[in-house]
């Protein structure tokens, strides 16, 4: 992040522009702010690249191809001017480093951290995938460490799978990740994004490219003649990472696959990978066979320690996916009276809540709930995070919900404008209940919860950002 240059716009339609967040060979994208306050990242195509048609389309294609991934997994698309002198897109602002920055600061990723980064990673390139949409550009640099997990950015260079594939013969992306097939001037299809996902691995593992040369065209002749360098990479990651290298795509496996390994999943599961590479990415539960796959490659759990509420298990506290193990202490503290310091920190909370929720009844109430909202949600007993998808109108709605987004229902509006009667429910195992709306201290942003019909307590709950 650095500070907007003399040339840089200061205003881009309603978002306020305050600070450059990087630079590609399309555009530049930048830190801004919508009307109401929110952080929002802006990507502007550069202007000597505004008035070519191809470069519109493509443009236009990285809109579309990122309006069919599910939201957990990529910085979703909440505005678009492409009709304009200078195209741009206003997406979610995902607060975190790339992998990229986070291994040049920290320097290669060991042990959990290294596993969390691969299975995170893996289930965001699976659900990418699954939407249709071969990224064509995967890499480090297009990795987004967020909070809640890594978040693939810049499909910029991505095709959906039915259409045409590039067929001139200068490859497109970035040349170190580059498979031999798109060197050749080959269709590209998502075989190509696992052979980038496993130079991606052994990057974080190694801290430097696994074909590096002096000249570019170096490069390209060790990756199609040479062998990959994977440093310190072992065990059965490295024979995960070594089958997404092989050189003819159709001997690389997909990316569930690729998942299934690293979960240690029998295909024949009913578990979804997708579902369980999202919760074993941040910690949320046991993997059976992801605990320790750079150590000897055996998939046994390894002994964890007792800890208090709350600890970080995770050797490496760094890292983006800290395991989080919660335990019920064994007594209560005794109770402290609040000192100056903890009354002062309580009541700014409060006031920020209350600014928020004002914000949201500017913002969001303004127009409406109307349009579609997308995010996830995590179901309490079945511990899984699922996709999540609100079409909201003036009389009602629709929702979607659950792995593939499987679950579908109508959405009637009750006494209150937040509150919504889901029935009329398709799908195995997919119930009615009653769906809340909560405002948050974004205004295109709220937060929902699910009770199952017959039911008290919150089935479900998560975010769900306004994406149309």
């Amino acid at each position: 992040m650095s500070e907007l240059r003399v040339d840089d716009p200061r205003q881009l339609g309603s978002y306020r522009l305050t600070r450059r967040l990087g630079q590609g060979g399309q555009g530049v994208v930048y830190l801004g702010h919508s009307p109401q306050g929110a952080q929002v990242a802006i990507k502007l195509l550069h202007a000597s690249l505004s008035g070519d048609p191809v470069v519109r389309r493509r443009f236009l294609g990285e809109v579309e191809a990122v309006r069919r991934v599910a939201a957990f997994c990529t910085a979703q698309v909440l505005d678009a001017d492409l009709e304009g002198d200078r195209p741009y897109l206003v997406s979610e602002y995902v607060e975190g480093p790339s992998l990229r920055e986070h291994v040049v600061a920290k320097g290669p990723r060991r042990g959990g951290s290294l596993d969390r980064l691969a299975i995170g990673t893996a289930t965001a390139l699976g659900a990418i995938h699954r939407a249709g949409v071969v990224h064509r550009d995967f890499k480090p640099g297009n990795v987004l460490l967020g909070l809640d997990g890594p978040r693939v950015i810049d499909f910029g260079v991505s095709r959906l799978v039915n259409t045409t594939a590039t067929t001139n013969q200068i490859p497109i992306g970035t040349p170190a990740y580059l498979p031999p097939e798109r060197i050749k001037g080959e269709p590209a299809g998502p075989a190509a994004d696992l052979w980038a996902w496993g130079l991606t691995v052994a990057y974080t593992a190694t801290g430097r490219h696994s074909f590096t040369a002096d000249t570019l065209q170096e490069v390209l002749a060790r990756i199609l003649y040479g062998k990959p360098e994977l440093g310190p990479l072992t065990g059965r990651l490295r024979e995960i990472v070594e089958a997404c290298l092989a050189p003819e795509p159709g001997d690389r496996p997909d990316s569930e696959e690729v998942l299934r390994w690293l979960l240690g999943q029998d295909a024949a599961a009913g578990d979804d990978v997708l579902t369980s590479g999202a919760m074993a990415a941040v910690g949320r539960t046991a993997w059976t066979g992801a605990s320790s796959l750079t150590a000897s490659g055996t998939g046994e759990s390894p002994v964890r320690p007792a800890v208090g509420p709350g600890m970080t298990t995770d050797p490496d506290p760094t890292t983006s996916f800290p395991a989080i193990t919660r335990t019920v202490p064994e007594a209560k503290p005794a109770r402290r009276r609040p000192r100056l310091w903890q009354v002062v920190v309580a009541l700014a909370g409060v006031a920020m809540g209350v600014a928020g929720f004002v914000y949201w009844m500017q913002g969001a109430q303004g127009p409406g709930l109307e349009g579609t909202w997308t995010g996830s949600a995590e179901h309490f007993d079945a511990q899984r995070v699922f996709p999540v998808e609100l079409r909201l109108g003036s009389g009602g709605g629709a929702m979607r919900w659950g792995a593939d987004l499987r679950c579908s229902g109508r959405l009637g509006r009750t006494g209150s404008g937040m509150v919504f009667a889901l029935d009329r429910v398709k799908g195995e195992e997919c119930y009615p209940g009653t769906l809340r709306m909560f405002p948050t201290s974004y205004a295109d942003q709220l937060a929902i919860k699910v009770t199952r019909e017959g039911k008290d307590e919150v089935t479900y709950s998560g975010t769900v950002t306004r994406t149309s």
